[in-house]
């Protein structure tokens, strides 16, 4: 089959169907795939997903969206890393029918070349072209190709035409983590992945369009914490602990796209974004100017969002370039940008320790993702959370977090709708006032300041309150009576 993104003649020979590619992968491997949310290869996980043909699968990724469902719909596999956001995976997680690694990104790529996992039998990669030289060209997100290409028993490439050759020249492979980037469009290595030609074992040719992404539309909650976190930054800059420019991090979402959206209306001009995910509201702001240089691992943009960087490629790839997740996580490279990481909370106690993952403690939502790699790295880290949520029935500001993601330690700046914590420099006892007072629901402040007021009496002169028998009862009673609030 002849196909002009695939340029490379000794590798001509390697075209397969998708089926004839999927008999390279049997029952019991460990498979790395491609894909940060976008840049998933399509057409042969639709293989390994039909019904009885692969069992006992691992499947290695890095931020899985795309073919997820079928995946996990089809029973082809027992266990995933590292990070998912996929409804139909998350129900098998939490029913234990596929066991779930949760993995901060930023070590995902180390672990995979230090062989934590065990041997990756075959990787299956998405790509947008091969060179004449054999360079691929990557997709929409680079996430950890790198290392699964490295790692890999057997490499399957996926060439999609659906994905514009616009996207050449956009990314960077290769440099140091360890030697930190002097600016954010710095380039230290090439435009294209490598990979040994004698590991391809297959090259499939498909024109699969992206998934649309369900994006969250702002509220009048997400406005409301977004103004907090623009106060407390023209707070920052007035004492110029930041400067005019500064650096950010933000996640997706509807706070998110609020919070980039505040900076906008603040007129704040050139900043700049060192990122994960490179979102629909950052790509607003480049084109404003609000956000003049951006590097991310992969673009999570909607297909509005996809339409309108192809449309205008040419001038994003002057402001954004997209890295492996081992650079745009990397602890040395966050710490020498100065960051102000902007992380989403599922909840926080009010001592400062941050839950993003399990609901009520005990299921998975999504994973750690990249929220810890930026929150104890950053100059400033910043976690924002509605303060209740299922119409009021739950506070997300509790006595105790049943489950911590990150620390106290991690965690400067708490915000919400009603109001930001700044816990820098205080100890347990302030920041649990701090919080309380500015960042609670009202209808929750009383009980919160009545745990810590008996807390504090049971206790005596201890370093951080806690009544052991009543931390827990606030989740104990929502299993019970279906709210926190107490009768």
């Amino acid at each position: 089959m002849y196909c002009e993104r695939m340029q490379c003649a000794a590798l001509e020979n390697r075209i397969l169907c998708a089926e004839e590619a999927a008999a390279f992968i049997k029952p019991g491997m460990i498979i790395g795939m491609s894909g940060f949310s976008t840049g998933a290869p399509k057409a042969i996980p639709l293989e390994l997903a039909k019904p009885g043909k692969f069992h006992d699968l691992t499947v290695i990724q890095g931020a899985g969206r795309g073919m997820l469902t079928e995946l996990a719909q089809s029973d082809a596999v027992s266990r995933y890393i590292a990070f998912q956001w996929c409804r139909e995976m998350r129900d098998m997680i939490n029913a234990g029918k596929i066991a779930f690694s949760d993995v901060h990104l930023g070590q995902l790529s180390d672990k995979l070349r230090a062989g934590v996992f065990g041997k990756v039998d075959c990787a299956v990669i998405a790509c947008s072209g091969i060179r004449e030289d054999g360079g691929i060209i990557p997709s929409l997100s680079l996430g950890i190709n790198d290392a699964l290409l490295e790692c890999a028993e057997k490499v399957l490439l996926e060439i999609n035409l659906a994905v514009p050759t616009a996207i050449t020249g956009i990314h960077d492979v290769g440099g140091s983590a360890l030697c930190p980037l002097g600016g954010i469009l710095e380039r230290r290595g090439e435009a294209v992945l490598r990979c040994d030609p004698e590991k391809i074992a297959g090259i499939v040719i498909t024109q699969a369009e992206e998934p649309e992404i369900d994006i969250r539309d702002t509220d009048a909650v997400c406005r409301g914490i977004a103004k907090q976190v623009r106060a407390l930054l023209d707070g920052e800059l007035a004492a110029k602990r930041l400067p005019a420019e500064f650096t950010l991090q933000a996640g997706v979402g509807g706070v998110a796209n609020a919070v980039l959206r505040e900076f906008s209306e603040g007129g704040h001009k050139n900043l700049k974004m060192f990122t994960e995910v490179l979102a629909d509201g950052a790509l607003g702001l480049i084109a404003a100017g609000v956000i003049s240089e951006a590097s991310t691992t992969a673009l999570d943009l909607s297909l509005k969002g996809l339409a309108a960087f192809f449309a205008n490629a040419a001038f994003y790839k002057e402001h954004i370039v997209l890295r492996p997740l081992g650079t745009s996580n990397s602890a040395s490279q966050i710490t020498a940008m100065g960051l102000v990481a902007i992380n989403t909370a599922l909840e926080a106690d009010i001592y400062g320790n941050i839950n993003s993952t399990h609901v009520l403690g005990v299921d998975m939502l999504n994973g750690i993702g990249g929220s810890n790699d930026f929150c104890r790295s950053a100059k400033l880290s910043v976690f924002i959370t509605p303060a209740t949520a299922k119409n009021g029935d739950i506070s997300c500001i509790v006595p105790m977090v049943p489950h911590v993601d990150s620390s106290e330690h991690d965690t400067d700046i708490i915000a919400t709708e009603y109001g930001y914590a700044d816990l820098r420099g205080k100890s347990p006892k302030e920041r649990a006032r701090a919080i309380i007072e500015n960042c609670a629901h009202p209808d929750y402040r009383a009980p919160l300041l009545d745990y810590f007021s008996s807390a504090s009496a049971l206790c005596g002169p201890c370093q951080t309150p806690h009544d052991l028998s009543k931390a827990l009862s606030w989740h104990s009673r929502f299993l019970k009576t279906g709210t926190m609030k107490q009768a």
